[in-house]
């Protein structure tokens, strides 16, 4: 994947967000910050019930007849897993889909390597797509979403989770009418079907439906979800849509 310098030096600025800290050193791993054990301090707290006497800091007891905790920050290490869809229905997106994984997964190696830039240009549309079963730490998952056999592996994976829907121009507002031919990208299979007003306001609701329900399964679970257009320009969605949707800082 090529980028030009400027966009370059913008994805250097920016960061995964992570909700939580996940132990666990392997490849595709960054580290971040956690609160307890060792390394720096950071700040007191008041003392509560279970808190370990050891982390008491006395001195300051003595001084003001407090009782307060100490709290520190350790490194942990995050790892990182990519999935990007490579289903026939992909077809239309996947080069922007290659994009932004290329795109995320710079940002990830400015700490540690994630994924290979040269296997995600290497990943061949139709070859068997699988979200990977990820233990810990994060995965982002980047996807048209029509399979919903996705949500059952989805479901496996119990790292931090990001999944980003990717549509076509032509999937969010067909350029079809009349008496047309419509085949399933997935299977093949194709039926005739005539396209009017009616049916385009039919198919608007249930698309916006499908989205919905993503949205909320997604969120149900704590995962990020971001749709997004393959014709949006890709610093926009790294720079600005990404980052509400909280998968960059």
């Amino acid at each position: 994947m090529v980028f030009d310098e400027a966009f370059l030096r913008k994805l250097e600025a920016l960061r995964l967000a992570v909700r939580r800290s996940i132990a666990g050193r392997r490849e595709g791993e960054r580290l971040t910050k956690r609160r307890g054990g060792s390394s720096d301090f950071t700040s007191h707290r008041s003392y509560t019930q279970g808190d370990e006497f050891r982390a008491i800091d006395w001195n300051l007891y003595g001084r003001l007849g407090m009782l307060y905790v100490k709290e520190f920050t350790r490194e942990e290490a995050l790892t990182v897993r990519l999935a990007i869809d490579t289903s026939p229905s992909m077809a239309p997106k996947f080069q922007f889909a290659q994009r932004l994984g290329a795109a995320l997964a710079l940002v990830a190696n400015h700490e540690a390597p994630s994924m290979p830039l040269p296997d995600i240009e290497n990943l061949k549309l139709g070859a068997p797509f699988s979200v990977p079963t990820v233990p810990r730490g994060l995965a982002i998952v980047v996807s048209d979403l029509w399979d919903e056999g996705l949500r059952a592996q989805l479901q496996k994976i119990r790292a931090e989770t990001a999944v980003i829907h990717v549509l076509s121009p032509e999937e969010l507002e067909p350029p079809i009418s009349g008496k047309i031919k419509l085949v399933d990208a997935e299977t093949g299979e194709g039926v005739v079907r005539f396209v009017g007003d009616e049916e385009k306001v039919a198919y608007r609701r249930l698309l916006a439906e499908h989205c919905a329900a993503w949205k909320r399964w997604c969120f149900d679970r704590e995962m990020n979800y971001l749709r997004c257009s393959s014709t949006t320009p890709l610093e926009d969605v790294v720079q600005v849509y990404l980052r509400e949707a909280g998968v960059l800082e």
